[in-house]
Parts: structure tokens; sequence; C-alpha cells
């Protein structure tokens, strides 16, 4: 990934970037874009929930409250909330063609 396409973010962060550090909790929001299978996307939040707590049957709520969710975007609603995850899957499969065509074809990527 590039610096200009965050693979997370955190909501309000540059607001708060000139704020003294405190104590004080909030609530935010991390996003994770991903290109993948449904499986992988239900093994993906599975490992994030582990992180989130590590001991799911421990007694009594979490020391500190979350919840995750995943969900299919269509293509267009990927575009407009990750076009950088979009481009970068579009130029992954162009480069994964020209291989396949490399290897049945003639090396120039013509088959």
């Amino acid at each position: 990934m590039t610096d200009s396409m965050p693979g997370a973010s955190i909501r309000n962060m540059e607001k708060s970037a000139s704020r003294p550090k405190t104590e004080t909790k909030a609530f935010f929001e991390i996003k994770v874009g991903v290109y993948c299978t449904e499986v992988q996307a239900r093994r993906l939040v599975d490992e994030i929930q582990l992180l989130l707590c590590p001991d799911p049957e421990h007694n009594g709520p979490c020391p500190i409250p979350w919840t995750t969710a995943h969900w299919d975007l269509d293509r267009p609603e990927a575009a407009a909330t990750y076009p950088a995850l979009v481009e970068q899957v579009r130029i992954e499969q162009v480069a994964s063609t020209k291989v396949v065509c490399d290897r049945l074809g003639d090396g120039r990527g013509i088959v």
C-alpha cells in the first residue's frame, strides 16, 4: 500500500492530534477495506475479535467495549468508500493476467 492509501483510518485523529492527550475515552471507528473471499473476511473478523478480546470465554464484560462487522460492498460502493483499494485490485488483476499470458504466450503478453 502507498502512503496515500491507508489500510486503516481512525476518524477524528487529525482533529485530535493538536489536542493534549488525555485518558478521556471516546468512540473511534477503525475501518479496513479488503478484497477477499467471504470465508477470508470472516476469518479476518475472527482474528480482529481475538485481538480485542483474547479470552472470549472470560467472565464479565470486556475491559474495552467493542463490536465488529463485515459486509459485502458492490463495486460502486467499494469505489466510493475505498477508491485506492479498488484501483490496487484492478492493477493487480491486470498484472496477474499478464503473467498468465506470458506463461501461455510468447513472453510479450500475447496469447
